[in-house]
């Protein structure tokens, strides 16, 4: 009888640090970088204006983690408002932060040409609930709206990405999480560029 006390209280006790474990929350924090060797070819002539609302920067998605025993808390607005900025920066003639969709009254926005407006559609992860040390998934899907200067959408479409990197037991768990992330946002931001240098727009 007193062994199958002391077991219960174990099982117990056991229940209830894995409950308060489980009540932690683990914020995963990206830092993706425009894939300068992927978009060597790719180029935008043109002054670009990035429409990223708060909805798109204050993007968070939520999740578990059995290995962790911890909640997730993916920052992906952040990541993704930095990596768009960076990359749009790199491949086109000059780039402003506009808050409306075309087209503009102020004078000084006629040499904006597109504005690309991107939301984040869907997001999902995957991980061993045992091994740190295997393959961790990300899978990003970004919703991309490009205007000519009148107001036309010339583009409208969903980039559905999925990012790859391998754990490390040496690391932060949260650094594991994060990796594949920033590798389905950077892959995502190439297969974005590409199809945009390919429009026939007229210049400014």
């Amino acid at each position: 009888m007193n062994r199958v006390k002391a077991a219960l209280g174990f099982v117990t006790v056991a229940a209830l640090v894995l409950g308060a474990t489980g009540c932690s929350t683990m914020r995963i924090t990206m830092s993706p970088k425009a894939p300068a060797a992927e978009l060597a070819n790719k180029r935008i002539p043109l002054t670009v204006g990035l429409l990223m609302d708060s909805e798109f920067v204050n993007y968070h998605w939520y999740g578990t983690s059995g290995a962790e025993m911890s909640k997730l808390d993916y920052d992906l607005g952040t990541a993704s408002k930095s990596v768009f900025l960076e990359t749009f920066m790199l491949v086109s003639k000059a780039v402003r932060l506009v808050d409306a969709k075309p087209p503009y009254a102020d004078p000084g926005l006629n040499d904006v040409v597109i504005v690309v407006k991107p939301t984040i559609a869907g997001f999902s992860e995957e991980h061993s609930a045992w091994l740190r040390v295997v393959n961790y998934y990300s899978e990003i899907t970004y919703h991309v709206s490009v205007y000519d200067k009148t107001g036309k959408v010339v583009l409208d479409k969903d980039y559905k990405v999925k990012g790859v990197a391998r754990g490390q037991a040496t690391v932060s768990p949260g650094s594991n999480y994060a990796a594949p992330a920033a590798d389905a946002m950077s892959k995502a931001l190439v297969e974005i560029v590409g199809d945009i240098s390919q429009l026939k727009l007229t210049g400014e």
